[in-house]
């Protein structure tokens, strides 16, 4: 069997959202760094004239330079985000740092001395000096205010510490503002120790910079948001516009992944989980490559107003600019492609506690027999798999108990399904009627008609398809044109549907119709009716698709469909089709799983059989790789959101199409990369002699579409994230 994502501890790793502490606690001490910070250095306008020494001192009395315990390191990267959103340069995370280092050394009353503010130390990267003698720490924030320096020469690898006492103090101009300054000691170090024993700090040290330059530029996007809504040109909010709008909904949701990533990392770190520095990594990758690109987004949003220092924007700029610069120049012993690659490493589980990943075990042990088989499509389906499926009881797993499902909470259900997308066995499109179908059905479907679908889908024999998408009505479904019309004891219904996925294998179709042709709002007037596929009047018209599945369109023409058959009330069929909708979006997102297992036959190819890189593409491998894990890493993330979200009904209006976009476009980055590495021969279909990856890039790169276009395209996922931040229309 492929080697899976796995729980490598028994324990359950505390919520993302936490970590490591009580939420409440994290929302309290936020609070308290913008209400200490508030009149002395309240915006990151005051970066010229701010009282460092003032906040610094703040901070003391709140107890911020207390949290030198590894489970605390949350709290401190916490208090420096809430700087880096106001371009301050206390070293909050330095301080832990270093009190960390003076702890496990015995030095306990410098401890208390940095708790109390007296000592206040700073921790930098250290050069020989100009003239051959001594060191200059040189990029050094806050040394005006600081009284020691924590200096890490990599070239000596050593790890000294220093009274700032009669030190040189060179404060150098340039972008970062309070500016950074060159420190040369004036005596010797009072103690060195080996840098190699200190590899978690120069970790911890590299989140905690990323996490400051990622408040930064979130401070930025907000701003930009906030200005989308307010500034007027050509008679409209500039957020109206779509180019604007789009461009704002991919930074929120890189911002989103990156907090998500950062937050895991942080739970697993709290946890001591043998996963963090992966997962750090996975971050700080993340982080350098992107948020460059996401400031000037911002930028580009708020135009001239954000350019004039008048402005937060600019202050932003050069704080997140200078972060990101020092983290460049820190380095990595290893990138995480180059882990990946040379290490046999994977990718750190999104662990769900013990009961949810014994259950992701259980799950992938099960379908164990197709996970080395063809590519699987809704299409196709193998009937012993569905079995397997029925006979274990994970049917409906979400489900009420009572209506013959699990009752399974939030954590077994997302296990459930990433271990299930990570299999893929060949299931045809039954998912479709468990997952989205049947919850629309027990939420508003009459007793007769939820017993009916149900029970077929708890035996594993129900194949329903979908008929939304028209000619003149995609992803905008309140178009739709096809009419029905009450007559006595039913309907007629006439008009034309596109694109019926599995309608040649389905007994049903679920049928979005117009009712009420009239309505004020074109949403208000649709029904929805679950029709046989068998149906006098109805027409099958079957295509075949890139992907190799069979779609279809319908013509209806005087179709009778009994009252018996209406899902839900008359013209209230908008909320159920929204309700199906978001949870089929969170479905195609979670086929990042799928991708998953894409990365890993492309790293086991790569690893196992170097040869067959391209030579144009041997020296980026490493790269190319990295960059992957790091998107497919994120995109996880995203989904376990969403699939949290839609579940819970938190906020599922923006985390479900953020998952599904990013999730999506990434399985066509995937498998373009896959056949760029490998060449042509990555293009024969499964079966083919000599095809490389047995033809699983080939159908996923053929199949990646689907996953875009399907539940709504991209665009208009993007359109939806839109409005659920407060873009105008």
């Amino acid at each position: 069997m492929p080697e899976q994502p796995r729980a490598t501890s028994d324990r359950a790793v505390p919520a993302p959202s936490s970590r490591g502490i009580d939420p409440a606690d994290i929302a309290a001490l936020r609070a308290a760094v913008r209400g200490v910070c508030s009149g002395l250095w309240a915006s990151a306008t005051c970066a010229t004239d701010g009282d460092l020494a003032g906040v610094w001192a703040g901070g003391a009395r709140q107890g911020w330079f207390e949290l030198a315990a590894p489970e605390l390191f949350g709290a401190a990267v916490t208090v420096q985000e809430e700087f880096g959103r106001i371009a301050c340069p206390v070293p909050v995370v330095d301080a832990a740092l270093a009190c960390g280092v003076l702890e496990a050394r015995g030095d306990h009353a410098l401890v208390a001395a940095i708790a109390a503010g007296s000592v206040r130390p700073v921790i930098a990267q250290a050069f020989p000096d100009d003239p051959g003698t001594g060191l200059v720490a040189r990029h050094v924030e806050a040394a005006d205010t600081a009284t020691h320096l924590l200096a890490i020469d990599y070239a000596a690898g050593q790890l000294a510490w220093y009274g700032l006492d009669g030190a040189r103090i060179d404060r150098r101009a340039g972008l970062s503002v309070p500016a950074w300054s060159d420190v040369r000691p004036l005596g010797p170090p009072e103690w060195v120790d080996d840098l190699a024993s200190q590899s978690g700090l120069l970790l911890r040290r590299r989140v905690g910079l990323a996490a400051r330059a990622a408040a930064a530029v979130s401070r930025t996007h907000e701003l930009a948001v906030e200005h989308a809504c307010q500034r007027q040109q050509f008679g409209r909010p500039v957020g109206s516009f779509q180019a604007v709008s789009h461009r704002l909904v991919d930074v929120e949701t890189m911002l989103t992944a990156a907090g998500q990533l950062l937050d895991h990392a942080l739970a697993l770190q709290a946890d001591a989980h043998p996963d963090w520095p992966m997962a750090a990594e996975i971050y700080l990758e993340f982080v350098g490559t992107h948020l460059a690109r996401l400031q000037f987004d911002g930028h580009h949003t708020l135009a001239a107003i954000g350019y004039f220092e008048e402005h937060e924007a600019p202050w932003l700029f050069r704080r997140a600019h200078a972060d990101l610069a020092v983290l460049a120049g820190l380095g990595t012993p290893d990138s995480v492609g180059v882990r990946l690659i040379r290490d046999g490493g994977r990718l750190p589980a999104f662990d769900l506690g013990p009961q949810a990943e014994q259950l992701r075990q259980e799950v992938l042990e099960a379908f164990e027999p197709w996970m080395s088989g063809p590519p699987s499509h809704f299409g196709s389906w193998d009937p012993r798999a569905r079995a397997v499926l029925r006979d274990r009881g994970w049917v409906g797993v979400s489900w009420p108990e009572e209506l013959g499902g699990r009752g399974f909470g939030v954590s077994e259900v997302s296990a459930f399904s990433e271990a299930l997308a990570y299999a893929n066995p060949p299931l045809g499109n039954i998912l479709m009627g468990i997952n989205s179908i049947a919850p629309m059905l027990i939420k508003v479907g009459p007793p007769h008609l939820r017993d009916l679908v149900l029970g077929e889908v708890r035996r594993g024999e129900l194949s329903i398809a979908l008929g939304y998408s028209e000619p003149e009505a995609g992803s905008d479904l309140a178009s739709l044109r096809t009419r029905a019309v009450q007559v006595d004891g039913g309907w007629l219904v006439n008009g034309q549907k596109l694109w019926g996925t599995c309608l040649p294998d389905s007994r049903w179709v679920l049928l979005a119709a117009r009712t009420d042709p009239a309505a004020t709002r074109p949403q208000a007037g649709i029904s929805l009716f679950l029709v046989d596929t068998d149906s006098p009047g109805l027409t099958v018209q079957e295509h075949r698709a890139l992907g190799g599945d069979i779609s279809a369109t319908t013509f209806w023409d005087d179709v009778f469909v009994p009252d018996s058959r209406l899902v839900g009330q008359v013209n209230k069929g908008w909320e159920a089709l929204g309700a199906a909708l978001a949870a089929e979006r969170v479905l195609i997102g979670a086929s990042v799983m799928r991708v998953h297992r894409v990365l890993e036959r492309l790293i086991a190819l790569v690893s196992s059989h170097p040869d067959l890189v391209s030579a144009a593409h041997r020296d980026n491998l490493a790269a190319e790789v990295g960059r992957l894990a790091v998107r497919l890493q994120a995109a996880r993330a995203l989904v376990n959101a969403g699939v949290a979200a839609t579940i819970s009904g938190s906020k599922a209006g923006i985390e479900a199409p953020m998952a599904k976009v990013m999730a999506t476009e990434l399985a066509e980055e995937l498998n373009t990369t896959a056949v760029a590495l490998l060449g042509p021969d990555t293009l024969y279909r499964h079966g083919v002699a000599g095809a490389v990856g047995d033809g699983h890039f080939e159908d996923g790169l053929r199949s990646s579409i689907m996953g875009v276009v399907a539940g709504g395209t991209n665009d208009i996922q993007r359109n939806l994230i839109a409005r659920a931040m407060g873009l105008p229309r």
